[in-house]
This record gives structure tokens, sequence and C-alpha cells, in this order.
């Protein structure tokens, strides 16, 4: 009896969970049913709740475990403290500086026992110049410059006198040095003055003192810097070229003088220039005259003056054909070329310019200012005037007798 209580009472209890109201099993305790359901939730969820807990300790003890086995070793590793060496301190002056790892700088260093070094720029001012060609001049601009001491820098020309300023150390003549020794020497004073103990000094120079005069038949005349060795050729091309109307003789006067000047014969056409190479010096005037003239007159079809600025060699024929050749009632056997010679006096020449024309005689080659004459025959002009007269005669006597 006690055995069917249970079953219908464990009945009752299931059907209530699972919410199948039997009341003729559970016997009508409608009220029981009820406290049931509203008991079970409570100790229900307790126990979820402590299944879920249980689950996730579970969970994290495995997780933990397998960190464990996959650390590398780092939960074996030793838990010692660790040293720590401090940073050395500023050196004192005895110990020797510490030397960066990474250099920030490639200047040398500072010599043992010279100065110190200055906070100025080590190079001092930027130059333009050089070391120079020659011995520096009046006019030049020399420029000073001293290491690590800018201060005593210059850059000035060179006084009429041959002489500059130098700060704390006064005028020093510079006229007549190179500018290496130059640079020696203003060493030398600055220690012997007690200015600098070990100064390094350089000097430059932009020399306009050396220079050549070009004038003439050039494109731009001028005086033009002579910078090192320069050709003759150098000085023409730097003044534009020689001028088409450029003869073929060009004077250099020496420094100082414009009389007794060496005479180079220059072809324009740069096919013969033999004097090409010819060195310059300083101080020279380079002049280039303009091209001769022929004078053609007499008996010809164009008389009149004719340059000779193609060619160097321009010969007599060559000229009687610019004239457009002599006429025909010509002494061309007694021509005459006056010519200028060397002491300044004229000099007249017979040319049996017939015999040139033909072959038979060699060409002349004329020269500027050559005056060349064409003389009528009176014989040919004589039988000219006579033929002439005899056939208009004729052609009257013709037309009267008709």
């Amino acid at each position: 009896m006690k055995s069917a209580n249970a079953f219908a009472h464990f009945s009752c209890y299931c059907d209530g969970v699972g919410m199948d109201w039997n009341l003729a099993t559970c016997g009508g305790d409608h009220e029981n049913r009820r406290g049931h359901w509203r008991n079970w939730p409570r100790w229900a969820t307790f126990a979820i709740l402590a299944a879920i807990g249980i689950l996730q300790l579970a969970l994290c003890a495995s997780r933990a475990q397998a960190q464990n086995s996959d650390s590398g070793g780092l939960s074996q590793q030793n838990s010692a403290p660790i040293e720590i060496t401090p940073a050395p301190s500023n050196p004192s002056s005895n110990s020797s500086p510490l030397e960066p790892i990474f250099p920030q700088s490639t200047q040398p260093s500072a010599p043992a026992g010279g100065r110190a070094a200055r906070g100025a720029t080590p190079m001092g001012p930027a130059s333009s110049g050089g070391l120079g060609f020659g011995p520096i001049r009046p006019g030049d601009i020399v420029e000073v410059q001293v290491f690590d001491a800018p201060e005593y820098s210059i850059s000035m020309p060179v006084s009429p006198a041959g002489e500059i300023a130098i700060p704390y150390a006064g005028l020093f003549h510079i006229e007549g040095m190179t500018s290496i020794e130059a640079a020696k020497a203003i060493t030398q004073l600055f220690v012997e003055q007690q200015i600098l103990r070990d100064p390094r000094i350089i000097v430059t120079t932009q020399q306009f003192g050396y220079s050549v005069t070009v004038m003439g038949e050039v494109r731009s005349p001028g005086i033009y810097p002579l910078a090192g060795r320069k050709r003759l050729v150098d000085m023409l091309t730097e003044a534009g070229g020689v001028t088409d109307r450029a003869g073929h003789v060009i004077e250099i006067f020496a420094a100082g003088s414009m009389k007794d000047p060496q005479t180079v014969l220059w072809d324009p056409t740069l096919r013969e220039n033999d004097n090409a190479e010819l060195q310059l010096k300083t101080g020279e005037t380079v002049l280039v005259s303009r091209c001769g003239v022929v004078y053609v007159g007499g008996n010809v079809g164009r008389p009149g003056a004719y340059p000779l600025c193609d060619s160097n060699h321009t010969t007599l024929s060559e000229v009687i054909a610019l004239a457009q050749g002599a006429k025909a009632s010509s002494w061309t056997q007694r021509t005459l070329l006056l010519r200028t010679s060397g002491s300044g006096t004229r000099v007249v020449q017979t040319v049996k310019l017939e015999d040139v024309l033909r072959g038979r005689k060699m060409d002349i080659t004329m020269q500027p200012d050559d005056i060349l004459f064409i003389p009528p025959s009176a014989l040919k002009s004589a039988s000219k005037v006579a033929l002439t007269a005899a056939i208009g005669f004729a052609a009257q006597a013709y037309f009267y007798l008709r």
C-alpha cells in the first residue's frame, strides 16, 4: 500500500514537471501539486548553476595545463634579481674621452699641443679666387683665410703700393709674391707678433693685373684677363673673332709701349695661321688691322679700290679680273705698279701685264696700298680712231655714190 502511494506521488511530481496534470492519478490534490511547482525552480536552479561552475573550473584547469606545457621553459627561468650596471659619469680631466659608437662628424681632431678649437667655422670665409698663376700685382683681389679664426680673415684689393691691411698686424707688402709665398709669410708674421700660436692660412687671389688689350677689327674690343697661358687665337676668340674687314696683319705691342710692334701675319680664313699658337704676355696690346686695299686705275673696265680681305695671296691677275679686265686699247706691256717700300718711299715697277695674263711671266702677289695703272696705247688709240674714221668715210661714200 505504501509503495503504491509513493508511485502515485512520483507520478504526480513527474506530471508536474512535465506539466501534464493528471488529476485522477495524483488524487486531485491540486494544492499539493502547486506547492511542488513553486519549490522546483529554486533548488533546480541551484543545481544547474553548481554544475555550470564545476564545468568552468574543469575547463580553466585544462587550459592552464596546456599553457604550461607550451611556455618554452619560461616557467623554469631563474627568479634571481638582475644586476644592472650604472651608466658612467662624466669623465674627469685625466681620463680619456668616450668615443661615440656612431660618430656624427668626420672632422679631424685638433693636434695635441695645438690651440683649443674655437666656436667658429673652421673653413673661414668662402673664396671665389684661386692660387693664382703669377706674382701678385696691384689691383688684384687677395683673400686671406685663417682657419678657426675668421676674425683675422680679409678680402681686399692690393693697393697701388702693393700692400694689404691685416687685422692686428698692420700693413703687409704682398706685391711680387705668389699665393703660396704670401701664405707662408703671413703665417710667420702671426707667429712673430704672437697674434696666433699655430695659424693655418691660405691665400687666394683674383688677379686682374694680368690682362691683354685687344682692339681693331674684332667684334668685341676690350681688356681681357690673362688667366694662365693664352695663345693669340684664344684672345681673338674671347674678343668675338675678327670682323669681315679684318686684314692679314696683326700688330702686337709690348706692355707700356705703342711703338715698334711685332708684326704677325694672320689669315682670316684660318687656312694658313702659323702664328695662331703665339703665346701672349701680360700687358700686351693686340691690334687687328683692317684689310688692305689695292687701287686699280687707267684703261680698265671698272677702275676703283678693291679690298684684300678674303686672302693674303691676292694676285695681279685676280685684281684685273675684279676690275673687269683691261680694255683693248690698253698698253698692257707698260702697266705700272706703285708699291710702298719698307722705308716708306714709293717704288715704281713696270709690269708686262700681257705676259702675266698669258702665263709667260710669274703672277705677282698684291700688297695693301698697291696702285696698279694700265695706260692706254697711243698707237692703238690712233689706229682705232683712224679705223673708225675710215669706216665712217666709206659708209658715207657708199650712200653718196648710190
